[in-house]
């Protein structure tokens, strides 16, 4: 892949330039994915490159790139989902016109569980959580093991106040399912550093 990038792609190639991207990006090689998406004009890269720049927090570059696919076409359904992970980004006030970007997808198409995270997602950070384990639990039931469906779930079952049994049984169905998630990996590292104090100061109180 590197060295058909380095020989010279075609601009107009923008089904490779998007799988080479996204390989960057599960990487988290988003320099390299962004040297990618930059060389094609397809509303597919440049809603690519929003997400990447949402990851590396630069949300002003993200909404420049909502600019640009405005442009384009300002009713797609990419140029819409990019608008609403930006605003979902942004926080405030913009976090109403998320949902209703999320809810006007729904209602236009079906409810996928992607539009569904994004709902719940809008209501986790207005605290509204009620609302959003309603929306999740329709995810769950349209993918049971949707590894963010189950994140936002474990998040919502401790804000209220769900024992943590609750939460142990979203994070383990999680752990199961997508060993490679990065949420899981962070996870286990922080279970371990516990589990390495626990034992460091269970040593030190028995001298």
């Amino acid at each position: 892949m590197e060295k058909k990038l380095n020989s010279g792609i075609d601009a107009n190639n923008s089904t490779f330039l998007l799988m080479a991207a996204t390989v960057y990006y599960r990487e988290e090689n988003f320099e390299s994915a962004l040297r990618c998406l930059h060389q094609s004009d397809s509303l597919e890269c440049a809603a690519l490159a929003v997400q990447v720049y949402l990851q590396i927090s630069r949300l002003d570059l993200a909404k420049k790139e909502i600019k640009r696919m405005q442009e384009m076409d300002e009713d797609a359904t990419l140029t819409q989902l990019a608008l609403a992970w930006t605003n979902l980004a942004n926080g405030g006030d913009k976090l109403q016109d998320a949902f209703y970007i999320f809810q006007e997808l729904s209602d236009k198409n079906v409810p996928t569980v992607v539009l569904l995270n994004g709902q719940a997602s809008c209501y986790i950070q207005q605290g509204k959580y009620d609302d959003a384990e309603g929306v999740l639990q329709e995810a769950l039931d349209k993918d049971s093991s949707n590894p963010e469906a189950l994140i936002n779930m474990a998040v919502v079952a401790q804000h209220v106040g769900k024992g943590p049994e609750v939460i142990q049984r979203y994070l383990s169905q999680l752990k199961d399912a997508h060993h490679g998630h990065k949420f899981v990996a962070q996870l286990t590292e922080k279970e371990r550093d516990l589990e390495r104090i626990a034992t460091q100061f269970s040593a030190s109180a028995s001298d």
